[in-house]
């Protein structure tokens, strides 16, 4: 499963900082950032990954306007068969300090448009929050709904409920010298 990232502006932020915020008008966010986005939706990308950046000082992560909007309905992810991934831990770099208004960044993220979450520690904490918040509404069934069929859809199409378990055949060609990403 091919994965697009980091959705969007992540190349594009104010003096090139890690993270930063990407300035710049919705035009030539669309005309300059969202053209290989385009091309990768096309192809059948399975999993775009959001960028940790953000967009004229919004959370890339908490963008409802360009996940849900512009990436899912705009650009045609919702009909393809795919899923909006955070990025690792992404849900901790919400808020100053790291990790805090835990809850609040997890109704913020699933009610824009993110389907999976990256929680590779606190995941006792994401599902109780992620509880607490469907059951008071704040995050609607609907929402949930619409990531589970957008999760399932894309391990159906992998064949991970019949083959669960990776090609071990294929181990001798990854890390060769064709595979490998070429780095300047």
């Amino acid at each position: 499963m091919a994965c697009a990232k980091h959705y969007v502006g992540d190349g594009g932020t104010d003096k090139g900082k890690n993270e930063g915020n990407t300035i710049i008008p919705f035009d030539d966010l669309e005309n300059i950032h969202m053209l290989p986005y385009l091309d990768c939706i096309s192809k059948g990308v399975c999993t775009v990954m959001v960028s940790y950046s953000s967009w004229n000082g919004t959370k890339m992560h908490s963008h409802r306007y360009l996940l849900t909007d512009i990436l899912k309905e705009k650009l045609g992810f919702k009909a393809s068969m795919g899923i909006v991934i955070t990025d690792w831990e992404a849900l901790d770099r919400f808020y100053d300090p790291h990790g805090s208004n835990y809850r609040s960044a997890v109704s913020t993220a699933i009610n824009a448009g993110i389907d999976m979450v990256m929680v590779p520690f606190r995941y006792q904490l994401f599902l109780e929050d992620l509880a607490y918040l469907v059951e008071s509404g704040e995050v609607s069934m609907a929402r949930i709904d619409d990531a589970v069929e957008r999760i399932l859809r894309v391990k159906f199409a992998a064949g991970l409920f019949e083959h669960p378990m990776a090609d071990r055949s294929l181990l001798n060609i990854v890390s060769s010298k064709p595979t490998q990403r070429i780095s300047t």
